[in-house]
């Protein structure tokens, strides 16, 4: 089972002027306190099952959220790994983004997994627009659950690129709420099905979720 996650809420999301006062990282927000609330309360639906690995984008909020997950798991043997190719579209961040260091990363938790190969240790240019991750993050989901092949994984991203795996997955787009849950089971290597997607049942505050900030790509 591969088990689908937005991070939560973002502080740009509530402060307007958030990128405008941060110049230098306008692409790497962290979470509010409802994003972390949210994360804890995926965290809480998780808790009780063996979960073998959470794969992460590197961005801070993506990160956060991970952690917030396996801090409530009973499991205290999940992994964290960080993997770039689940981060944004390109033409939506710095050049370079500004993600953290993996010596910043490992601050968060002592579950982060600095021996992960990630698939893209580096992102290859693609084009502008919500589609243009579209085949780094495909290859990327294809080559992550090759990586493991008999565990339950969580992978933590956001927005664009979890809608782009819909659309490798059911043929269109479509986007997911902020730490909503969305269940893919793999078909022993053959297929993916799609379960469910973007479901808010565990959360304690179901409104504004940004689930409908894009309704059709870029």
């Amino acid at each position: 089972t591969i088990w689908l996650v937005r991070h939560g809420q973002r502080v740009d999301n509530v402060d307007k002027k958030w990128k405008e006062n941060n110049p230098t990282k306008w692409d790497d927000p962290e979470l509010t306190i409802r994003g972390k609330q949210q994360a804890h309360e995926v965290g809480k639906h998780f808790a009780n099952m063996n979960i073998e690995a959470i794969i992460t984008s590197p961005y801070t909020r993506c990160i956060e959220t991970s952690c917030q997950i396996a801090a409530m798991m009973e499991n205290k043997s999940t992994k964290i790994c960080v993997e770039p190719g689940l981060q944004e579209p390109l033409d939506m961040s710095m050049d370079p983004p500004t993600v953290p260091t993996m010596d910043k990363i490992k601050e968060y938790s002592t579950q982060i997994d600095d021996s992960y190969k990630p698939v893209f240790e580096k992102l290859p240019a693609e084009p502008r627009g919500d589609l243009g991750c579209a085949d780094r993050v495909v290859k990327t989901f294809q080559e992550i659950c090759k990586k493991f092949p008999s565990g339950n994984i969580i992978i933590v991203s956001h927005g664009v690129p979890l809608a782009n795996i819909h659309a490798f997955l059911k043929g269109h787009w479509k986007y997911v709420g902020q730490c909503t849950i969305s269940k893919v089971t793999d078909m022993y290597g053959q297929s993916f099905r799609l379960d469910y997607w973007s479901d808010k049942k565990h959360l304690s505050q179901t409104h504004d979720l940004h689930e409908d900030e894009k309704i059709v790509p870029r």
